[in-house]
């Protein structure tokens, strides 16, 4: 029974595997922006933006503090800072591999 299952099992993926692995790739040597004399300067603007912007930076001059007049002195004080001897600095020292003879 298991020799069945077993053998099954690969024929199974044998057909789903197969075709994706023989699909022939494209060959994109044979374009013609592949040729060395092509401009891609030429080439029409895209119409909209199809590429999504995944990014964590944002725009700080919009913000009130962007304006000129703004005085940081009054802002609070975070309480995440206040203290200053936090670090995040890793001592490497009492590592094992430090321990280690070279």
């Amino acid at each position: 029974m298991m020799k069945l299952l077993a053998s099954a099992t690969l024929v199974i993926a044998s057909l789903l595997l197969s075709p994706a692995a023989l699909a022939e790739r494209p060959d994109f040597s044979k374009t013609v922006a592949a040729q060395s004399d092509y401009r891609f300067a030429d080439n029409q603007p895209i119409k909209k933006n199809y590429i999504v912007q995944r990014t964590t930076r944002h725009d700080f001059s919009k913000t009130t503090a962007a304006n000129r007049q703004y005085d940081f002195s009054y802002n609070n004080a975070s309480p995440h800072c206040s203290d200053n001897a936090v670090s995040t600095q890793h001592d490497f020292s009492k590592t094992v591999a430090a321990s280690r003879p070279s």
